[in-house]
């Protein structure tokens, strides 16, 4: 099974529900490798900020790296699951995006991948088997997702005081919404103590349909 996160817009917290999914998931007994795109996974899961090469390195031009390379980029971080960091802050040369969609098609695990707000190459979203938007009730997410291509599914963010409400980010996107989260500062505060993954099934938990291996 393979999943890509994304959003419309900064701010929908996508990278820590990419997160906490990929942690569910490796709970549950999935083996799991958590593909960071944008950056900021180390950080929301109290890592220490790997300084070897990570998934940008593997995409570079002149790479020859292959699928087991990618894997074995990544740090071990829980039991079941494997972090492979963004690496290089941008990727040299023309990415090797067919290579990338090759790999993660090949591997033998549960794959999931931030890609915040970052492109997203049509043959990479062709590629896995979810394509999960995260969005807020907000108008300006909305308005910004409305122009994208629809994902397979909507995780919502359900903050309160809204005008908007949750079956109106599902008739604007357009996808069935699969997860609504309510907004809870419980979950701010746990990535800032570096908490998440010891709280990530009470804070999580609950909104996750993840089949158990």
């Amino acid at each position: 099974m393979s999943t890509l996160f994304m959003s419309s817009k900064g701010g929908n917290c996508t990278t820590v529900t990419a997160t906490a999914f990929a942690l569910i998931a490796a709970q549950r007994g999935q083996h799991t490798v958590l593909i960071d795109l944008c950056g900021d996974i180390p950080s929301v899961v109290g890592m220490t900020e790997p300084a070897s090469p990570g998934v940008n390195d593997w995409l570079a031009e002149s790479s020859t790296a292959d699928a087991q390379a990618l894997v074995t980029s990544g740090t071990p971080f829980a039991e079941g699951l494997v972090v492979v960091h963004r690496g290089a802050r941008f990727v040299d040369g023309e990415p090797r995006w067919d290579k990338f969609v090759e790999a993660i098609s090949s591997l033998p695990m549960n794959i999931v991948i931030d890609a915040g707000i970052g492109h997203v190459p049509d043959a990479l979203r062709h590629a896995v088997d979810a394509v999960t938007m995260v969005v807020k009730p907000c108008y300006l997410s909305l308005r910004r997702a409305a122009r994208l291509p629809h994902p397979t599914n909507v995780f919502v963010i359900d903050e309160p005081g809204r005008a908007l409400t949750v079956k109106d980010v599902g008739h604007v996107i357009g996808s069935p919404v699969a997860a609504t989260i309510p907004y809870d500062p419980a979950i701010g505060r746990a990535v800032d103590a570096g908490l998440l993954p010891s709280r990530v099934t009470t804070l999580f938990g609950p909104y996750f349909s993840l089949p158990a291996e």
